[in-house]
This record gives structure tokens, C-alpha cells and sequence, in this order.
């Protein structure tokens, strides 16, 4: 071996040893590079057994698998810190799509990232989220379901481009290609977000940079596995914010149900001791002693004439003059603020008004307290109701008896005069039959009134068949009538038709002034005038005929009665005419032209009336007869409900000519 031979052996040993070193010290591949571009080395070592320059290249080869490796194990290493941190619970899904973007750009080292979801029809999809991005164009924007669509992308399988804009395999809505335009994206992969094996994913991972490069198999793998974390954790997340969401909710109606239940015991405990109170001696005083314990503060009872009956409770000594003077006013039975911290419950059973509760206490009173007071006014009503006296000791007698004289029409009059004198009434005096009409909805109030308005006149207040019933002093009828209307309006708020008749000096003759009154106030009724009142006299001859020494049928019978019979037993229209006959001043030509018919038809009709009525039914005095029993039959068919002008199915009562 000559020296030449020998030291080229030496240099090429020398170099196989740097190799082994830069391989054992993870030179980078710059090392590596140089010493290829080392010729004065390598020539030194040309020719020798091992060929060195051989020797680099697969040292270099060996290089690049040890990084690949290692930046495999990286990678690893950070998607496992990755889902660590995805896996710690969000307080929402927005902070979690958050957090997987910013993590996305991170472990591949891009420019961007976002993320699209589906909505629940899978119609279209939006961006979520986004890390990383520069315009306002990328979160929430609205894309078709398929989003990136790519001829060569299988579905559901990750899809890679060096270049979005360029790429020919790439349909690009124009939507999305404006927004990839203004954030200059280039190089991008999308990835299903979902469990593997999943058929179809919830939504797309992207990652993007801003330039275009090539995205090596372990950073498309690696995007990937990060899909499917992320999706695998968007699932846990939405469960557990729903669990979260379906806890607190049975938590709030436990809750709810726990209140309730304790209201319940209460509300159970409460009756319970009004029950005690209601079966023993000394009910009124124990039932109101009871509820200002359960209430707090002051509880007062008044009747119907606004007198203390029993009080309890603090602050005691409390005048409520001003607060019962509105309790005739009240429309509702349910707790009502008076002023600031009272109460009132006006007692009421059926339409009869028993008094007034009145609860001096907090400002505010919660659902469970004002539970609590109904449930004590209910008490005193029964309290009020078993016990009259107790309501009204005097007045409720004089109130039963005006009641008794109207139920009982034929009453001996001796013993309604002895019952009025036991109870101080002295009928000898002139009195009055006042009766109203108030709507259903107003009869508990009209009665509350009619109390206090009865007893300031020294009258009684009474009720039957829905009205409203007052027996006062006085002779006037009219006037009377027009003062109680115009005071029950005050009070009530709206009108209320009223009607009167009197005056009566007996107690025999108030049933009597009561079905008068009953007429007149039908009339005003049927005549249609809101809140009127009027008496017999005020209705003129109509009020004359509906008194009680007058017969209206027998008028109309007497007056007209040949002319109706000869309508029902023929079908003909003899009254029709007649009306029209009239109303068009006299006039048969009008009269014709009001019915629709020839004026030859009228003057053959009014002939047919001349026969039945006499030669004079056309003379003032006879006419003004005929005229009156025709308004009279039409305000009795508007009281019958019947429309005016059609044929009568029977005729009035009483005697025909």
C-alpha cells in the first residue's frame, strides 16, 4: 500500500466520523450540505474503500428520517397538550370553537384558521370561529353546506391545496372566494370535525397560510386527528351544557316545588285554624284574632253599614272612615291597595254585600300572603252569613222584610203591618217603589250602595229577580226616580235604567208599586235611553196604561182589536197599513210606496178598516185613539222582543167591538 493509498484511507475514515458525529449530534442539514460542497475533502478521500461521497448522501438521508421523526413525536406531543386543554370544561361552545382554532394555527404554524359548522338541516353553513384573521368577512359568514367542494376530494376525507386560488380542482362559491381574496389565503387543508368513522361530519376545520406551500402527510395527519378531538369534544361540551342547562332547571323547579309545598303546609296550617275558630262559641273575634296573626299587622272587620264588628292586631286604634267609603265602588271581591300598606276585601256572598276587610300591614305582600287573605275573607263570610246580626244586626231585619213583601205577592196585609211595627216603619206615611236595573257584573255593588242610600232617606233596600229594590219616604215618584238614578251613576260610574211608582200608604200595596215600577223600568228598557228614570206619570199615556188600575191589552183590544182579529184569521196585512197609513201623515199614496205596493191596494185595505172600525176611524178623536193603541202595541212588542210591524200570533186579551 503506498502512502498515497494510505492517506487517502485515513481522510475518508476521518470523514465517515464527522458523519457519525453530525448524525449523533443532530447537526441540522446546512452541516450536512457544506460538507457536501467540501471538494478539496472529498477529493482527498476519493478513491478510498468506502466511497464518501456516498457515504453524506445517505448520512443525509438517515438526517432527515431522525427529524421527520422527531417532528412527528412534536407534533404528538402538542395535539396530546391539545387535548388536554380541549378537554377541560368550556362555559361554552363558543370559547371551545375558540380554543381549537387558535390551538389549529398553532400546531401547524399557519396564518389562519376557522371553523364552519352545519346548521341543524344541514342547508348551509357558517364560520363560528376564526384565529388569526384580518377582515370582517370570515365569522358568520354563510356558505352552502358543501363549503370548499373539490372534484377529487372523497367524502368526508381531508382535503389539501398549495394554492386555494389556483387550484383547478376547487369550485369556490363567491362568497367564499371574496373572503379568502381579502384575507390572501393560499395553501389550505380542511378537515372534518367529527368521531372517526362518522357519516356525516358537524362541521369543517381550515387551516390556511398566506403563502403557498405543500403540506407534508404528517401535518395533513395531524390536522386530521385534531378534527376529530375537536369534534369528539364540541359533542361532550354541547351534552354537558345541556345536562348543565336540564340540571338547573330541575333544580329551579325543585325549588319551586319545595316553596309550594311549604305554601301548601301553610295555607293547610291556616285553614285548619279557621276551621277550629269557625266551630267554636266566639268565632268573629277568634277568626279576625287568627288572621292578624298569619298576616301581620292590623285586621278590621266592618258590616254592611260600616260598623266595627271586631279588630286585632297593630297598630291598633286605627280609623278607616276614608277607606270604607270607597268599598262600594270596589268591582272585585280580591284584595284591593286602598292606600300605601291597606288593603280592603269587600265581603261579599252572591250578589249581597256582608261588609268589608280591611288589613292595615307590610307595603308589599307576597302571592303566599294574599292567599292568605282571601282565604280569611271567605272565613268571614261564612261568619257574616250564619250569623245576620253580626253583618248588620238592625238593618238586615228591616232589609228581610222588604224582601218578604216582595216574594210574597199575596201576603196578609195585617201581618206585614204588625212585622213594620215591630221593627219601627211607619207606613202610614207616604212611600215610594224604587226600582234599578243594574247589569249583572254591578248588582253586588248597586247593592252595596243601596244600603247606605236607603238608610240616609229612612228607607229599606231590597232585591228580587235581578233588580234592585228601594222603599223611601216621599210622594213625588219623578223626582225620586231621577235622584236615585243620578246618585247610583255617580257611584257606579255608568248609567243604570230606574224606575218608580208610588205614592203607597199601606204595606198591601207595595207589591203592587213593585211590578209598576218593574213596567216603567222596562220601558225606559225598551225605549232604549241609557240610565233613564221615570215613573207611570212621565210615561205619559203609555205609563198611564201600564199602571196597575189601567189594562193595556184591553185598550188595544177595544180600540184596534176587530182590525188584528181580521189579520190573523185571513193573513192579511191590514195593520202594516194602518201603521204606515198613519205614520206617512194620512197620505195613501206614501203609505203605498212605504209597503212596496200599488196606492189601489192601500185604498182597498183602508176600505176593509173603514168596515171594521166605523165610518169615523178617520175623525181626530178616533184617530188619536187608533194612533195610541198602535204606539202602545209597538212599545209592547219592543218589550216582548218582538220586531215591530210583524203579525201578531194572537190577539191581546180583553173585549173587541
Amino acid at each position: 500500500m503506498t502512502s498515497s493509498s494510505t492517506s487517502r484511507e485515513v481522510v475518508a475514515v476521518d470523514l465517515i466520523a464527522e458523519l457519525l458525529d453530525m448524525l449523533a449530534g443532530g447537526a441540522p442539514t446546512d452541516a450536512f450540505e457544506t460538507l457536501l460542497d467540501d471538494d478539496g475533502r472529498l477529493d482527498a478521500a476519493a478513491g478510498s474503500a468506502p466511497d464518501v461521497k456516498a457515504a453524506v448522501w445517505r448520512a443525509m438521508r438517515v438526517h432527515v428520517h431522525i427529524q421527520r421523526g422527531r417532528s412527528r413525536e412534536a407534533g404528538l406531543a402538542a395535539l396530546v397538550d391539545v387535548a388536554r386543554e380541549l378537554a377541560a370544561p368550556h362555559e361554552s361552545m363558543a370559547v371551545l370553537l375558540h380554543a381549537i382554532t387558535r390551538r389549529a394555527r398553532q400546531l401547524l404554524r399557519v396564518d389562519m384558521a376557522y371553523i364552519m359548522l352545519l346548521d341543524e338541516e344541514q342547508r348551509y353553513s357558517r364560520v363560528q370561529a376564526a384565529d388569526g384573521h384580518t377582515s370582517s368577512l370570515s365569522v358568520g359568514l354563510r356558505l352552502p353546506a358543501d363549503g370548499i367542494v373539490a372534484a377529487e376530494q372523497a367524502n368526508g376525507a381531508p382535503f389539501a391545496t398549495h394554492n386555494l386560488l389556483a387550484d383547478e380542482r376547487i369550485a369556490l362559491s363567491p362568497a367564499f372566494e371574496e373572503m379568502a381574496r381579502a384575507e390572501d389565503l393560499r395553501a389550505a387543508i380542511a378537515v372534518p370535525l367529527g368521531l372517526g368513522g362518522r357519516s356525516q361530519p358537524r362541521g369543517v376545520l381550515h387551516v390556511a397560510s398566506r403563502k403557498v406551500r405543500h403540506f407534508t402527510a404528517d401535518e395533513r395527519s395531524l390536522v386530521s386527528s385534531l378534527g376529530i378531538l375537536a369534534g369528539l369534544y364540541m359533542e361532550t361540551t354541547r351534552m354537558r351544557i345541556a345536562a348543565e342547562a336540564r340540571a338547573a332547571e330541575l333544580e329551579s323547579r325543585l325549588s319551586q316545588l319545595s316553596a309550594t309545598a311549604e305554601g301548601l303546609h301553610e295555607h293547610h296550617d291556616l285553614q285548619a285554624a279557621l276551621m277550629d275558630v269557625l266551630l267554636s262559641d266566639d268565632d268573629l273575634p277568634a277568626t279576625v284574632a287568627t288572621g292578624a296573626a298569619w298576616l301581620g299587622g292590623n285586621v278590621a272587620v266592618y258590616n254592611a253599614d260600616g260598623e266595627l264588628r271586631s279588630a286585632a292586631g297593630d297598630p291598633a286604634d286605627v280609623g278607616d272612615t276614608t277607606v270604607l267609603a270607597g268599598v262600594p265602588g270596589m268591582t272585585t271581591s280580591e284584595p284591593v291597595i286602598a292606600e300605601r300598606g291597606v288593603r280592603v276585601v269587600p265581603l261579599c256572598w252572591r250578589q249581597r254585600h256582608l261588609g268589608a276587610l280591611v288589613l292595615r300591614g307590610p307595603d308589599e305582600l307576597t302571592d303566599r300572603e294574599r292567599g292568605r287573605l282571601r282565604l280569611l275573607a271567605r272565613a268571614l263570610v261564612v261568619i257574616m252569613r250564619r250569623d245576620p246580626p253580626v253583618a248588620n244586626p238592625t238593618g238586615d231585619a228591616r232589609d228581610r222584610w222588604l224582601d218578604d213583601v216582595l216574594g210574597d205577592e199575596r201576603g196578609a196585609p195585617g201581618r206585614l203591618a204588625e212585622r213594620a211595627s215591630r221593627l219601627g216603619l211607619d207606613l202610614a206615611e207616604p212611600h215610594l217603589v224604587v226600582v234599578a236595573k243594574p247589569k249583572g257584573d254591578l248588582l253586588c255593588r248597586a247593592k252595596a250602595w243601596a244600603g247606605a242610600y236607603a238608610r240616609r232617606l229612612g228607607g229599606l233596600r231590597g232585591s228580587r229577580d235581578d233588580h234592585l229594590v228601594l222603599l223611601l219616604p216621599g210622594g213625588d215618584a219623578s223626582t225620586v226616580a231621577r235622584d236615585a238614578s243620578a246618585a247610583m251613576e255617580s257611584e257606579l260610574g255608568t248609567p243604570v235604567p230606574v224606575g218608580a211608582a208610588g205614592p203607597l200608604t199601606d204595606a198591601g200595596s207595595i207589591h203592587d208599586g213593585y211590578r209598576e215600577a218593574v213596567r216603567c223600568v222596562d220601558a225606559v228598557v225598551a225605549l232604549g235611553v241609557a240610565g233613564g228614570a221615570a215613573s207611570a206619570r212621565d210615561l205619559g199615556f203609555v205609563g198611564a196604561l201600564m199602571a196597575g188600575d189601567r189594562d193595556a191589552a184591553g185598550f188595544v183590544a177595544q180600540v184596534i182589536g176587530p182590525v188584528l182579529d181580521y189579520d190573523r184569521e185571513r193573513s192579511a196585512d191590514l195593520l202594516p197599513t194602518l201603521r204606515a197609513y198613519f205614520d206617512e201623515g194620512g197620505s195613501p199614496t206614501y203609505a203605498a210606496e212605504r209597503l212596496h205596493v200599488h196606492t189601489n191596494t192601500v185604498t182597498r185595505r183602508l176600505d176593509r178598516v173603514k168596515d171594521l172600525l166605523g165610518p169615523g176611524w178617520q175623525k181626530p178623536d178616533q184617530a188619536l185613539e187608533i194612533q195610541l193603541a198602535l204606539q202602545l202595541l209597538r212599545v209592547r212588542e219592543l218589550l216582548e222582543h218582538r220586531p215591530v210591524g210583524a203579525r201578531p200570533t194572537r190577539a191581546p186579551d180583553g173585549p173587541t167591538r
